[in-house]
């Protein structure tokens, strides 16, 4: 063959074998409908794919990346080396709703294919009602006369499509006359459906639901319940006449009998209401409405009125006004009631008795029966009459002699008998038979004993026999005493009970007995024997004025006792033997009693004044004594409790001291002086010595002087005045290399000044390790922290308490170290959207001072020359500084990765930031829970980036598999919460997630929870006390006890206020006199901010681009910087600096800069414009932290050689016309534009920390397809 031959043949199978490999669709898109809220997969699998693939929605491009950033809910699923494409759309809503096409962009020659599907979204109708034009009395429930006309109204709103109606009678689908109507409104479009129909109910219809169902494709059939709504008919019409039922005309009832009469009414809207009357008077309109009838109950137990009486019910409505009555007669037998006798009550033996019975009214008439002494008298007649009440009342006579020698009563019954109810009634009556009785003896005491005065005695007088009984009567000599008889078992007694006393001795006691029976009094008599003590002591002291060095008598004189008492003397509880003369006693007073006499002879001192002197009295048959005492007064010159006085008082606090001197005569003149250094006399109130506000200066020993017209005494008092600590120094700021001993000073002032009163202390820090020794020396306590290293930063606390109070100063131990970044998610992402004001911060902690350095793509960024960037400086802590860099006007070549250099002079530490565009936040972080109880669990979390938005939060509890509650976070901006309304005893698991309106984060990850058991049972107490309880509190107690709570009250808030005062002013002193330490404390560190901003730049912000937006974001708390106000405001650059002009300043020169450089700046002193201004600590004296920031534009050796990430295409943003701002679908668009609009203040408010994904890095020289937008 032919070499061109060949050539053709070998042209010809690749054309062939090109074209045998046409890429083209194997498995192409078809339309799907999906409800809202599921998932829908688009499927696309491409055979020999070429090109690349990618996804549009409505024409626009979704982009090749699998992952679709900027669309949470898309993502291709499959496998791509076998050209598997297929497209999940999660969570769909109706913005989903299109046209999507499966784009492969033309390659090696092949052409682009392309395959569309339309995405039909299914929305369920938001709500169903049915509702009429009727009345209404009650929700739901519509009212129609018996045959009138009604129209109901059904209303499916928002459904896509519109839905179908489908009406039912209860649960059962009919067929009616329903005129239905749509109207479709929104984009895509939803639709309304109204349904109308036309009823005429009947009786039958009463209480019937009449329900509208809807029916649509996006309804399950288990979920068709949810989407009804039923109205309930109420149909009028008349109820049916009353029926009595539970008593039959001509029926008799016994008296007492109950019965129940039931009227019950059938059917009727509204139910009838029913009345009973008797004898046409109402008696009760109680009645229930059950279903299909009404029932009224009337209760009656028969008695004398129910004779004939007649009982009619009345039912009626407002369908049926005229009342429908039906009634009963009723009949009763009743009585007798009561049966009485009357006649002779009393007779001896052969005494004629005469009695007669009456019954009450009775129907028919009572039969009597008379019995006595249990024998049924025979022979007798009764007599019958006509009653008022219908009825009849019978009588009957009897007579009878009472046996001779008869000694027991006679007892007498009439019976009264009911022939027609077998019902019977007792009368009784008992005749006494009169006899005498025995004659009485006193029991209760033994002649010839002793009582002993103040002893209770009981007298029983007792007669045997006799009817009626003997009355007892008692006599004390002859005087009756009141007294009463008691008769039990044919025995009379009469008991008289007294306390005896000395008046009893000797006298006589009389038991007088009486009788009907017999004419003649019986008696019988006591004499008591009663031991009795003095009734009172007479004392006396000679001479009448008692002087101390003289003698005094005191007689001590009982009053009459039985027997006679022995006397004794005491002082203060002590028996006095000394000086006491022979008891005397003799006879006196007019029941058989003596008195004694016994004499004390004293020689009187000063301490006898004023002293008690006891004379007792004791009768030794007899338990106690009898005590009287006398008071001496004795002259005597002045006289102090101690030779020697010594207080201590605190400084500040106002005290009065009294040494008031004991003297008779009480006019004491007294004097005071003060020993050197200020002596001389002391201003005083006599023996008061008033000290307000003790000072130092009122130490020391003071002379009083008392006397009077008997002599003159001196005493020594001597004053310590205490006063709590006072911090003389201490270390301001202490900064040392690693490994060195760092030591910290605190000197304090006190009285008294106790070894140990100094106390270091720092919250987390070991002060027990062996790294860390103190000790105290001449009032200066040393803390020594060896071989420091920089977890020893922070601030300790040195504490100085004597007791009498406590003083505190903080001193702060710095440790050199290099930089660390701050490396959580908040220092690495940043977000903005285009045309807003970006915010990066960079923060690191290092000693000495650390400054920063940013740089883009390699480029050093200057915030000193134009407007486009802004850095400015601060530091939070001890060792924490912050930079944050602030972009101007944002645009698409601004999101990019930018890169953060934080040095001292012990090193440097780099740190990227990329800065996106807003999204939806990520979930938050490290969730935990904080408490528990048995309603409520508090879980807090860390926020997670914001992605640039407003984020809110939305709790998840999980109880079980499939149970969720779900709680919005408030306020808003929290991250702690508390969930209250749980179940007691349950376990659940907690969750959380972030939502901002560009769309919400996936949920954390949970943590379980298990709720307490239930709080114990309380007991409640009402204001009120239940009937037959315990009477209410009194109420005059209440009123007291709440106006002493009232006045307590207001004593304490007095007194908190004059202790809060005192407390303040000795702060104030306190504070004045350490004012010039603390001053000079104050100057190392500043809270200010010192800008980048450059002298040499004319240019400021103009006031016309967003100059409103940064005043109002330059108060914006950053929640990273531990609450401190972010920078003040610097001006914009949009100049980026190159690094050529630092290439001779090397790493050598860069560190002997920092050198040089160190210890000498002063925080407020002016900012110099060159390259290398460091931030430095001063060597004046120490000085307390106030947070203060340099200028800090230095470049940085690692800088200086860093070449930025490699250059890359971004897809740039089209031109944002009028109205016009572009993205790939129409909820973005809405979103976007609203962050445009929204004011940069809002955004800076939220301080937040957003990035989106990097971008996809293609070559200039692409095709345009390849950049995510097909032509």
């Amino acid at each position: 063959m032919q070499p061109p031959a060949v050539h053709a043949f070998v042209l010809w199978m690749v054309v062939v074998s090109v074209h045998c490999q046409q890429q083209r669709f194997r498995v192409r898109p078809s339309n799907v409908s999906v409800v809202e809220g599921d998932s829908a997969i688009l499927r696309c699998e491409v055979q020999h794919q070429v090109g690349q693939l990618q996804w549009a929605k409505d024409g626009f491009a979704l982009g090749y990346s699998r992952s679709l950033p900027g669309y949470d809910r898309y993502r291709m699923l499959g496998d791509p080396g076998s050209g598997v494409h297929d497209l999940e759309i999660t969570n769909v809503t109706l913005e989903d709703d299109g046209r999507f096409q499966c784009q492969v962009s033309p390659n090696r020659g092949q052409d682009a294919i392309r395959a569309d599907a339309i995405l039909t979204v299914l929305v369920k109708p938001t709500s169903v009602t049915a509702s009429s034009t009727s009345r209404s009395p009650r929700l739901g429930l519509y009212e129609v006369g018996q045959g009138s006309q009604l129209t109901l109204r059904c209303d499916v709103t928002g459904a896509r499509p519109a839905a179908q109606v489908q009406w039912q009678r209860n649960g059962v689908p009919v067929q009616l006359d329903q005129e239905d109507s749509f109207s479709g409104w929104g984009h895509p479009g939803r639709n309304d459906t109204t349904s109308v129909v036309t009823l005429r109910p009947t009786a039958a219809d009463d209480g019937a639901g009449i329900s509208c169902v809807a029916h649509h494709p996006a309804i399950a059939p288990e979920d068709r319940k949810f989407f009804n709504s039923t109205v309930q008919l109420s149909v009028l019409y008349p109820p049916g006449a009353p029926e009595i039922s539970g008593y039959t005309e001509g029926e008799v009832v016994s008296i007492g009998q109950q019965k129940t009469l039931t009227c019950i009414s059938r059917g009727g809207n509204p139910p009838a209401q029913l009345v009973w009357l008797k004898n046409g008077r109402p008696i009760g309109s109680k009645y229930r409405a059950l279903p299909g009838h009404t029932l009224a109950e009337h209760r009656l137990r028969a008695d004398v009125s129910d004779l004939g009486a007649v009982y009619s019910c009345q039912a009626s409505s407002h369908v049926q006004p005229e009342p429908l009555t039906a009634s009963v007669r009723t009949m009763v037998n009743f009585g007798p009631d009561l049966v009485t006798i009357e006649g002779t009550r009393e007779a001896r033996g052969g005494d004629l008795v005469r009695l007669t019975c009456v019954t009450s009214s009775s129907s028919p008439a009572a039969n009597i029966t008379w019995v006595i002494n249990d024998r049924t008298m025979e022979n007798t007649s009764q007599e019958t009459s006509v009653a008022g009440d219908g009825g009849w009342i019978s009588s009957s006579n009897i007579s009878t002699v009472v046996p001779i020698g008869m000694r027991q009563d006679m007892t007498v019954a009439c019976y009264g008998l009911n022939p027609a109810l077998g019902r019977t009634k007792v009368g009784s009556a008992k005749i006494t038979v009169l006899h005498p009785p025995e004659p009485p003896t006193i029991l209760g005491y033994e002649s010839g004993s002793h009582l002993r005065a103040g002893e209770r005695v009981s007298l029983s007088c007792v007669s045997q026999g006799g009817n009626p009984p003997a009355t007892l009567t008692w006599y004390r000599g002859d005087t009756e005493l009141a007294s009463s008889t008691e008769v039990r078992d044919s025995v009379a007694r009469s008991v008289v009970t007294f306390q005896v006393d000395h008046a009893d001795n000797g006298r006589v006691y009389t038991c007088r007995s009486t009788n009907s029976a017999e004419g003649k009094q019986q008696t019988v008599s006591t004499t008591l024997n009663v031991f009795f003590p003095p009734s009172s002591l007479k004392l006396e002291v000679r001479p009448d004025v008692l002087r101390a060095g003289s003698q005094a008598l005191l007689t001590c004189e009982s009053r009459p006792s039985y027997p006679e008492a022995e006397l004794t003397w005491w002082r203060d509880n002590v028996q006095v033997t000394d000086g006491v003369t022979t008891l005397e006693t003799f006879k006196a007073g007019k029941h058989g009693g003596s008195s004694s006499r016994l004499q004390l002879r004293r020689n009187l001192t000063w301490t006898d004044d004023g002293a008690a002197y006891s004379c007792r009295a004791h009768v030794a048959p007899l338990r106690g004594i009898v005590e009287d005492r006398l008071i001496l007064d004795v002259s005597y010159a002045p006289v102090f409790s101690k030779s020697l006085f010594s207080e201590e008082f605190v400084v500040d606090s106002s005290h009065v001291l009294n040494l008031t001197a004991r003297a008779r005569p009480a006019g004491v003149r007294y004097h005071w002086t003060r020993e050197s250094p200020g002596g001389g006399p002391v201003p005083a109130e006599g023996p008061v010595l008033r000290l307000d506000s003790v000072s130092r200066t009122d130490a020391g020993w003071y002379h009083l002087e008392a006397s009077n017209e008997l002599g003159i005494t001196t005493v020594r008092v001597h004053i310590n005045v205490l006063y709590p600590p006072q911090i003389v120094s201490v270390s301001g700021v202490s900064m040392v290399s690693t490994g060195e001993d760092a030591v910290l000073e605190c000197s304090a002032d006190a009285n008294p000044a106790a070894p140990g009163m100094i106390s270091w202390h720092r919250e987390g820090f070991n002060l027990a390790s062996d790294r860390v020794s103190t000790f105290t020396r001449n009032g200066t306590s040393y803390l020594t922290v060896h071989n420091a290293t920089k977890e020893d930063i922070g601030e300790f606390l040195c504490r100085a308490d004597n007791g009498v109070g406590q003083a505190t100063a903080t001193a702060a131990l710095l440790v050199k170290h290099g930089p660390e970044m701050d490396e959580r998610p908040q220092f690495r992402r940043a977000a903005a959207a285009a045309g807003r004001t970006a915010r990066l911060p960079c923060r690191a902690a290092g000693v000495p001072n650390v400054t920063f350095q940013w740089s883009k793509a390699g480029v050093l960024i200057d915030g000193t020359i134009h407007q486009k960037y802004r850095l400015a400086q601060s530091q939070l802590d001890l060792q924490t500084w912050q930079s944050v860099l602030r972009i101007k006007d944002v645009q698409s070549s601004d999101y990019a990765t930018y890169e953060c250099v934080a040095l001292n002079e012990l090193g440097s530490q780099r740190q990227q930031i990329e800065l996106g565009r807003p999204s939806a936040p990520d979930p938050p972080l490290g969730l935990k829970v904080v408490n528990v109880s048995h309603d409520s669990a508090t879980v807090a979390w860390e926020a997670g980036f914001d992605g640039g938005q407003k984020q809110m939060y939305r709790v998840r509890l999980t109880e079980g598999s499939d149970r969720h509650q779900y709680r919005d976070v408030q306020p808003l901006n929290t991250t702690i919460f508390t969930v209250t309304g749980l179940q007691a005893s349950t376990a659940y698991m907690a969750s959380v997630m972030a939502y901002s309106r560009l769309g919400d984060s996936a949920y954390s990850q949970p943590v379980r929870l298990q709720t307490a058991a239930g709080p114990p049972p309380v007991s409640y107490v009402t204001d009120r006390d239940e009937p037959g309880g315990p009477a209410a509190f009194p109420r005059v107690a209440v009123i007291s006890v709440t106006a002493v709570g009232a006045l307590l009250l207001i004593l304490n808030v007095i007194f908190i206020g004059c202790y809060r005062r005192r407390r303040h002013l000795k702060k104030q002193k306190a504070a004045t006199s350490e004012a010039s330490t603390k001053s000079e404390t104050l100057h190392m560190y500043g809270n200010e901010t010192v800008s980048s901003m450059s002298v040499k730049s004319g240019e400021s912000y103009p006031r016309e681009d967003s100059m409103d937006d940064y005043d109002a974001s330059r108060h914006c708390y950053d929640p990273y910087a531990g609450g401190s106000v972010s920078e003040t405001a610097v001006e914009y650059t949009n100049h980026l600096r190159s690094p050529s002009r630092a290439a001779d300043f090397g790493h050598d020169q860069y560190v002997e800069a920092l050198r040089r450089n160190s210890y000498t700046y002063t925080a407020g002193s002016s900012v110099e414009t060159a390259g290398n201004h460091f931030t430095t600590y001063t060597t004046q004296p120490p000085r307390a932290p106030q947070f203060r920031t340099s200028a800090l534009d230095a470049p940085t050796p690692d800088l200086l050689h860093s070449s930025g990430p490699g250059s890359g295409y971004f897809p740039p943003e089209p031109p944002a016309g009028p109205g016009r701002h572009y993205s790939t679908l129409p909820h973005q668009r809405r979103a976007a534009a609203a962050t445009a609009a929204a004011p940069l203040s809002s955004f800076n408010r939220q301080c937040s920390r957003l990035a989106s994904p990097p971008p996809t890095v293609i070559t200039d020289k692409a095709p345009l397809e390849q950049r995510g937008h097909l032509v």
